[in-house]
């Protein structure tokens, strides 16, 4: 009894954090500033990505895989165009799917391997930076080996491509990492105002 009733505690958090970061999106998406973006895709200031971490760091991997993946997947079909508009194939669809939505999201379950996360800011840094370089190598080779052949189409992506001798690898690991280390900053920013109740809040989940 005890066992399902902490089961469907976490479900419970695990849905509400979900239901903060879809909030968190579409409303950074209306504020100038904060709703900026890549030319071609990427949040510079993705703070709806910082629920997702903290489901991992509050209730460990299991949790924090799933309720990423999940985000992941409310992104895919929210999104619509990586399938719709780029895409050539099945398998293009597919590699999309995989590393721009179900592993780059998914890595940010991870987190729940680091339990002393919010021991800390330099902990949740820590841990956040090694999530999200996860997440930015597996988008650097989805987008070299798709999204770069798209460069040309944009005045600064095709700069950007010519700047670094039309190498795919190199452009897209400086496109992702670009919104990737702002998107870092802001989420470190928010954490080192707040640290304290969410270590709180973790405490309570804990009990």
């Amino acid at each position: 009894m005890e066992q399902n009733r902490i089961m469907i505690r976490n479900i419970v958090v695990v849905s509400t954090l979900l239901a903060i970061a879809i909030a968190i999106d579409i409303v950074t998406g209306m504020i100038p500033g904060l709703n900026l973006s890549m030319p071609l895709g990427g949040r510079l200031f993705n703070l709806s990505l910082l629920p997702i971490i903290l489901i991992g760091i509050f209730l460990g991997p299991g949790y924090g895989i799933v309720g990423a993946v999940t985000y992941g997947l409310f992104g895919f079909f929210y999104d619509g165009y990586a399938l719709s508009y780029f895409a050539q194939n099945i398998s293009e669809a597919a590699l999309v799917f995989f590393l721009d939505y179900i592993i780059a999201f998914g890595a940010l379950g991870l987190s729940g391997f680091f339990k002393n996360s919010l021991k800390s800011i330099w902990s949740f840094s820590l841990t956040t930076t090694i999530v999200l370089v996860i997440r930015w190598f597996s988008s650097t080779v989805v987008g070299a080996i798709l999204w770069a052949s798209y460069a040309t189409s944009n005045e600064w992506t095709a700069n950007l491509m010519n700047n670094v001798g039309k190498n795919a690898f190199i452009y897209s690991g400086i496109y992702n990492i670009l919104y990737t280390l702002t998107t870092l900053v802001s989420m470190i920013v928010i954490v080192a105002f707040s640290i304290n109740q969410f270590r709180e809040l973790k405490l309570q989940l804990e009990k």
